[in-house]
């Protein structure tokens, strides 16, 4: 199923969340929030569609450190000489052409869970931290691996249920959960516009439903 299908049936169970704690306006809106990234959450894998959204893409570092490499360049050349300039130019053709074919997309979807802890860290959100090694441990894993399946969605909610203490907001958990629940469901190779299934047991059980 597509993400915007996924989203927006994250955003209805946070709707509906609100409406039975009756929150207030502001927290209605966190809690949509919420469920829309939560609906979305198990696609931080590999190849998933949150991962390409969330993450830097890749070509801005490409055009960073080849810059990098063409200031280097023109420094060896201006100002080195001997082996220090051979040095230099090697180190500048590195940063200019190597990264291309080494940094890929789950590269920066692990710098941004790491971006991620940092900030959690450096403002005590435990929540955030929480977050943050999700997204990292998402980015080495299959489509449709670890982060489809029941272990994922309790693993997520317990991070959703850190967020609740921490706000002192009803609904969170429920919302996170049910939001994360709709992926699967809506990911089931029972539904005819499904091809692949998902692995509700992984580790322990690898069939698709």
């Amino acid at each position: 199923m597509k993400g915007a299908s996924h989203a927006l049936a994250g955003t209805a169970i946070g709707l509906g969340t609100a409406v039975y704690y009756n929150l207030e306006p502001a927290a209605t809106g966190l809690v949509m929030l919420l469920g829309s990234t939560a609906a979305l959450a198990p696609d931080l894998d590999t190849n998933g569609r949150l991962s390409n959204r969330i993450s830097l893409h890749r070509k801005w570092l490409w055009y960073t450190l080849s810059a990098i490499g063409v200031l280097i360049g023109i420094y060896s050349l201006v100002s080195l000489s001997g082996l220090f300039k051979a040095g230099g130019i090697v180190a500048a053709v590195t940063l200019i052409i190597v990264p291309r074919f080494l940094i890929k997309q789950r590269f920066m979807v692990m710098l941004t869970g790491l971006a991620i802890i940092g900030i959690g860290w450096f403002y005590t959100e435990y929540w955030l931290i929480y977050f943050g090694v999700f997204t990292i441990i998402s980015s080495f894993l299959p489509h449709r691996g670890l982060t489809h399946s029941a272990l994922g969605l309790v693993i997520f909610t317990y991070i959703a249920y850190t967020l609740e203490l921490r706000l002192s907001i009803e609904g969170i958990t429920a919302v996170c959960f049910f939001a994360y629940l709709s992926h699967l469901v809506l990911d089931m190779k029972a539904l005819p516009f499904n091809k692949k299934g998902v692995k509700w047991f992984l580790p322990f059980y690898s069939r698709e439903f």
